[in-house]
Parts: C-alpha cells; structure tokens; sequence
C-alpha cells in the first residue's frame, strides 16, 4: 500500500464498523511481473494488497495498545474470490476494509475484516479475513492444524511415482517468486478421488529475501508466499495434463472461483523444510479448470490448510 485516502473509524477504539481506503500504484515494471513468468500480477502479491490495510487499520484502532507486552500480528485466514486479474497497465488499485468485529482473551485479539480491490471502477478481489494479536509465547506454543487429514498414498502408489526438479521455465515463476525446489511425489492418479496428488519441498533458506520483508524484527515467511508455493504446484498438475502449448495462459488462481485459507502456525529462519501437498477433487475438461485442496508443512508439523484454490488454462 502507497497511502489511505480515507479514514472512516475512531483513532485508539477497537470498534466494528471502522473501515479505511487505501491505494496502491502499480510499477509497470515491477520485479514480480518479470518473475511470474506470465505478466500478471502474481496472486501473492494481490493477496498482500489486499490484506495490508487491514493491518493499518488495526494499528490505527490502537490494537496492540491494548497489552502490557509485545504483540505480533498474524493472518489467520480468509476467504475470497478473484474477479479480474492485474496487469502492469493496472494502475492504481483501490482497497477498502472494513472492520466486522473483533475479540479479546488470554491476552489475545482477533478482528475480522470485510475488503475488496478495485481498478477504477473494476472489481479485482473480494473477501473476508481474520487476523490476531499474539504475545510471543503463544506463537511459541503453536500446534499446528490439529485436524489435519493429509492423503497418504498406499506403499504402490509410491513405488510408481515420479520425482524430479521443479521446473525453471516459463510459465513456471522464476527469481523471487520461485517457492518450490523439487517435486517429490507426482501421481497422475492419486488422491482421494484418483484425479492427482503431487507432494514437493524447498529448503528453508535463513537470508532469504522474504525474511527481512516481513514485519520489522518479526522474520517470517509470508502467508501468501505459501499460498503462491500450493498454487505453483496446481500450476505443475495443469501443463501435466495439458501441456503447455503456444498462446495458452495458465490463470491462476481463476476468476469467480471462491478459495479459501488457514494459518497456524509459521516459518522462521530456524527450520529446515516446507513441504507442500495438493490433491485434485474436481477436474472440468472443458474448462481445463482443476480445483484442488491441500496443505503446508514444515519440518512435519502442518500450519496451512488451502480448500478449493483452482488454476485454469485457456488462450486469452
């Protein structure tokens, strides 16, 4: 976000209905365009447009005035649906959030945001998301996802399955954006629905950029970077099925279908390995649409859940 152009809540009262406008401008050459391989905006980078104004809006309502002890904020999660895509001809894009409500105990504050993105008059994305407040002990404690149902593929399954280097090519995201290292399970097949799972991983490198870009003295891997790892994988499970041939875009996520996501937990520098997993539960042919669910984990325990992401292919 470049600047709020208009403030319609109290300063220091955490209270339902507060709502603020945000722009940011969209640089032509942006170093995301040229790393999504694609020239349009990568999702991650809308979803932080999205989101960042509900952080300034909740820092404006005095939030974190409310303890005795540091706080962090997180995304908890959300759901949205993409009307329009980006493209560096965007301009500037408009972002209104609105608190709905908001929660407090053990020390700890949730609020709940309404959003939407606009170019000019062109709606780009709408949803709702939740954030919390935490002191640094609680983040310490975190479990994970506790209901977690992870597929497991059966020991045959697993003797067949490919493995190989994530790719490096277009229209695979390069630089930056690349959130993958290696494919470690592919099956065509697999999942609970025989449509496909694939499993990959990426080392967790300490000096990565993404680190110091995250909240001052808070190092951690941004949600949406982990949301852009699960749809690159949606995007590997497509040009499998359909290849890739001249002319056609890969569309993810794709518009007007509602995704939906949780965090609990994240990734520091200290750990050792993000593994990301996607099955297939619905495939349209026609559309060359796939809708997938799936999960992030790191070193075993997992901390996002992702339902009904999707990636679609066509010719523009």
């Amino acid at each position: 976000m470049d600047r709020v152009t208009e403030i319609r809540a109290e300063p220091w009262k955490i209270v339902p209905g507060g709502e603020i406008e945000a722009q940011y401008d969209v640089p032509p050459d942006a170093w995301y365009f040229a790393d999504s391989r694609q020239g349009d905006m990568p999702f991650a980078v809308l979803l932080e447009i999205a989101l960042q104004p509900c952080g300034w809006l909740a820092a404006y309502m005095g939030s974190a005035l409310t303890s005795d002890v540091d706080l962090s904020f997180r995304n908890l999660g959300g759901g949205a649906t993409q009307f329009a895509p980006v493209s560096p001809g965007s301009g500037t894009l408009s972002i209104r959030v609105k608190l709905t409500r908001a929660s407090k105990s053990a020390g700890m504050i949730i609020q709940f945001f309404d959003y939407e993105v606009r170019a000019g008059r062109t709606l780009i994305y709408q949803g709702d998301t939740y954030f919390g407040f935490f002191p640094k002990i609680a983040l310490a404690k975190q479990e994970g996802l506790k209901d977690a149902r992870r597929h497991q593929p059966a020991v045959q399954e697993l003797a067949r399955s490919r493995s190989l280097a994530f790719p490096d090519t277009k229209p695979f995201p390069g630089g930056r954006l690349r959130m993958l290292d290696r494919i470690e399970c592919w099956l065509p097949e697999g999942g609970p629905k025989a449509l496909g799972f694939v499993r990959a991983t990426r080392r967790v490198v300490p000096d990565e950029w993404f680190f110091k870009a995250h909240f001052y003295q808070d190092p951690v891997v941004p949600g949406s970077l982990g949301l852009e790892s699960f749809l690159q994988l949606l995007k590997f499970m497509a040009v499998e099925r359909w290849g890739n041939p001249d002319g056609v875009r890969n569309e993810t996520v794709a518009m007007h279908e509602r995704h939906e996501w949780t965090y609990r937990g994240q990734v520091i520098p200290t750990d050792r390995e993000v593994t990301v997993e996607a099955v297939v539960m619905g495939v349209d042919q026609a559309r060359r649409l796939l809708r997938a669910d799936g999960y992030l984990s790191v070193d075993g325990r997992v901390i996002y859940s992702m339902k009904d992401f999707t990636v679609r292919q066509f010719h523009p």
